[in-house]
């Protein structure tokens, strides 16, 4: 602030008054400013005032720069960083053929890529080796050469850091001499270097002294012990400070009276290793890093910045598949055989993901998920989302190496996953930690995507630039976890993120407003390539769309009215058949209808059939019948039973109206069809007009079986009970007759009081 170091030169009064004034409003600007305002932006939680503890490390300014720089203040720091590059190349061991010359090659390539204004950048050379091995069997020529490339003149302005998530043992210790700095996981190893040797010559122990030397990482006698397990290697505490010496070196201290204490690091005869933690505790590593998000807190780096794509040589191929709709097997499974089918033929190395979710099913999306984490190392996932990925659709595009946003996209939050219970977030947490180890992640965000009950909270190691956003039970298992400082607000997740908020925390990795940004970010050209679906799954997406949906039903139920409303079976019922067996195998296929709205339908038509032909005026089978087929039809155009959460309760509308619409425009139909279809010039010959008026009456008279009109008024006696109906007989003609309602004993005289062509009507006298 220059304003204020003017205070303390030498002035007049005026010039006093005048920098009084400019600090005033250098106040009221800096409360007013969107930074300060920024400070309590609820996506980023500012950190609680550090309390004083006993192991508690000096105040460190890198914290409170991080801190400014969540609050958005100031830019030019942003600037700064901002031009600050880190390359990440992994580095697969064994080193065994042209091994080294693909990662020199790689390397150089990355160094081109650089800006020219950048500042110093970060190799990051992540040292991978093959699973259930330590990079033994590595050739020595080829861990010699790539070793003298990191400290040649090529990458005389590039920092070094070597990151070791797994042991390396065998020379590929040897690059790893060669670095700058080495960062490690707790459990990770470094040692052994002479495993795969019988006979050590000069060459070798000559090629580990220098690099050791230049470095000075590793102090050269700990190099050597690395090599050759028969030396002994001692700590030695001098006044001068800590040495590390072979069995001669520490001799000749003695002798000069130098040793004051002696601590045996390696001894002879035993293989000569050192965890991480040995590492950190001599200070051979810097820092302990378990995954990415640990590793770019230690080199106060971004997250993102360790999952920046290197283009290959041959340039990004890429093809796109999309997620539309539930998540659900078949989507799935279709991904899964589509990718594979590509991948034999090798055309394509980049695989965008493009999803447009709000979830479904969330063992599906975990075992999508879990695919795309090991599609290998020669494809890179990009998880695009332009509208949602709504819970746990939003595992599905954090799985991805990258995961590019539109600007008004979210992710996670409430959608049409099913609440998750204790024992289902038991269940998803294992696999979001297999996940996670994999991508070098944390599991809390994931986590948080699908269950709203997993709480975030903002943590920062002192000296970092970035917040590690993790849950309770993450951080207790994190190493040095007394040294993470958790903020005082928590993150909210009830309804996942928006896709500001996600770069924030480093869930996503960029952020675009169009098609031509994303293309940009991996220097493509052209469209990229589409992967459609086959015709079947192209059916069932289209059989599904809620508009569809509702003519396929207005179209069944429709034909259904006529069918009932006609003798026998015919076209009609058929094509109700027809027109319900698709609307329930498209909602089935596509991951809204299970077994139950399928069973829920067959009983209700059955209660409705039984309802009518056997025992008819029950009302129990029919209106049960009824409720039941509402229900599946219902139940069908949606992924839950009950609303749960907001997403669903806005949800639940679209469903009724796929049914009232079909039910509706059904009865409107049919009302139509019996009004106006008859009149028809070329329907009337199909349909024949209802008789009325006189020709009515005269077909009813026609029709009777009995006529018993001559017994209007007359009087007889009943021989039956009247309950109502029952026997009466009048002079010699034994009627069926029937009383006005009223219970007539047997014997009673009656009345005949009207006749409905058969029908007798009577009350007593």
């Amino acid at each position: 602030m220059p304003q204020i170091a003017q205070l303390n030169r030498p002035a007049v009064s005026r010039w006093t008054l005048w920098s009084l004034a400019l600090v005033a409003v250098y106040a009221l600007v800096s409360v007013m400013s969107p930074a300060a305002i920024a400070f309590d932006h609820p996506a980023i939680p500012p950190l609680p005032p550090k309390k004083k503890a006993k192991d508690e490390r000096p105040a460190d300014p890198n914290v409170d720069k991080a801190v400014a720089k969540a609050k958005g203040e100031p830019k030019e720091q942003a600037k700064e960083e901002k031009a600050a590059t880190v390359v990440v190349i992994q580095v697969p061991l064994p080193l065994t053929g042209n091994v080294d010359q693909l990662v020199q090659g790689q390397i150089s390539r990355a160094v081109k890529r650089l800006p020219a204004d950048a500042k110093r950048p970060t190799l990051i050379l992540e040292f991978r080796p093959e699973a259930e091995s330590a990079g033994e069997g590595s050739d020595f020529s080829r861990a010699h050469s790539l070793a003298r490339y990191l400290v040649g003149e090529d990458l005389a302005t590039v920092k070094t850091v070597a990151y070791l998530p797994h042991s390396v043992k065998g020379h590929a210790v040897l690059p790893v001499l060669a670095c700058e700095q080495i960062v490690m996981s707790k459990d990770a190893e470094l040692g052994a270097a002479g495993v795969d040797e019988k006979l050590l010559d000069e060459t070798m122990r000559g090629a580990y002294r220098e690099f050791a030397t230049r470095r000075l990482t590793i102090p050269p006698a700990v190099a050597l012990g690395m090599l050759d397990d028969d030396l002994e290697i001692t700590r030695v505490t001098t006044p001068d400070g800590v040495r590390y010496e072979t069995a001669e070196g520490v001799a000749k201290l003695r002798a000069d009276g130098l040793a004051n204490r002696e601590d045996t690091l390696f001894r002879g005869g035993e293989k000569h290793f050192l965890d991480g933690n040995r590492m950190r505790q001599y200070g051979f590593a810097t820092h302990l890093a378990e995954d990415k998000p640990s590793l770019a807190a230690a080199l106060n780096v971004s997250p993102a910045s360790l999952r920046a794509p290197l283009v290959p040589d041959q340039g990004w191929k890429p093809i796109r598949v999309e997620i539309d709709g539930p998540v659900n097997q078949q989507k799935v499974n279709w991904i899964r055989r589509v990718v594979n089918d590509h991948r034999k033929q090798g055309d394509f190395n980049l695989l965008c993901i493009e999803i447009n979710s709000a979830g479904g099913n969330v063992n599906e999306s975990v075992r999508l998920a879990q695919a795309i984490a090991d599609f290998g190392k020669d494809i890179r996932t990009v998880g695009i989302i332009r509208r949602e990925a709504r819970a746990d659709a939003g595992i599905i595009a954090w799985a991805c190496d990258d995961l590019v946003m539109w600007e008004n996209a979210r992710i996670g939050g409430q959608g049409d996953a099913r609440n998750i219970r204790d024992r289902d977030r038991e269940n998803l947490r294992g696999p979001l930690e297999q996940i996670a180890m994999l991508r070098q992640r944390t599991w809390s965000l994931p986590l948080a995507l699908v269950d709203s009950n997993t709480q975030l909270w903002p943590y920062q190691r002192a000296g970092s630039n970035d917040f590690l956003y993790l849950s309770t039970d993450e951080w207790s298992n994190l190493p040095e976890k007394e040294d993470w400082l958790r903020g005082a607000n928590m993150l909210p997740t009830a309804d996942g993120f928006d896709a500001k908020t996600a770069h924030e925390i480093g869930l996503a990795t960029h952020v675009i407003n169009s098609e031509e940004e994303l293309k940009s970010l991996y220097h493509l050209d052209g469209e990229i390539k589409r992967v459609r679906s086959n015709w079947a799954l192209q059916a069932i997406e289209w059989l599904a769309d809620p508009r569809l949906s509702a003519m396929l039903l207005f179209v069944a139920m429709f034909a259904l009215m006529i069918e009932f409303s006609s003798p026998g079976v015919g076209v009609p019922g058929f094509v109700a058949l027809l027109c319900f067996v698709l609307f329930f195998w498209s909602q089935f296929l596509h991951g809204t209808a299970t077994g139950l709205e399928i069973c829920l339908f067959v009983v209700g038509i059955i209660c409705v059939l039984i309802e009518i032909f056997v025992a008819p005026g029950t009302m129990v089978f029919g209106l049960g019948g009824g409720l039941m087929i509402v229900s599946s039809i219902i139940l069908a155009s949606q992924t839950f039973v009950l609303p749960t959460n907001t997403y669903q309760l806005q949800q639940m509308p679209v469903s009724l109206t796929v049914f009232i619409v079909g039910l509706t425009g059904a009865f409107v139909a049919v009302g139509l069809v019996r009004r106006y279809l008859p009149e028809t010039p070329y329907f009337n010959k199909m349909i024949l007009q209802p008789p009325g008026g006189e020709e009515l009456e005269h077909r009813q008279v026609r029709e009777q079986l009995v006529q018993w009109a001559h017994l209007s008024g007359k009087r007889g006696v009943t021989t039956t009970a009247l309950f109502p109906s029952g026997k009466a007989l009048f002079g010699d003609e034994m009627v069926g007759v029937v009383s006005a309602g009223e219970m007539i004993e047997k014997g009673a005289s009656v009345v005949v009081v009207e006749v409905l062509g058969s029908r007798v009507l009577v009350r007593e006298v």
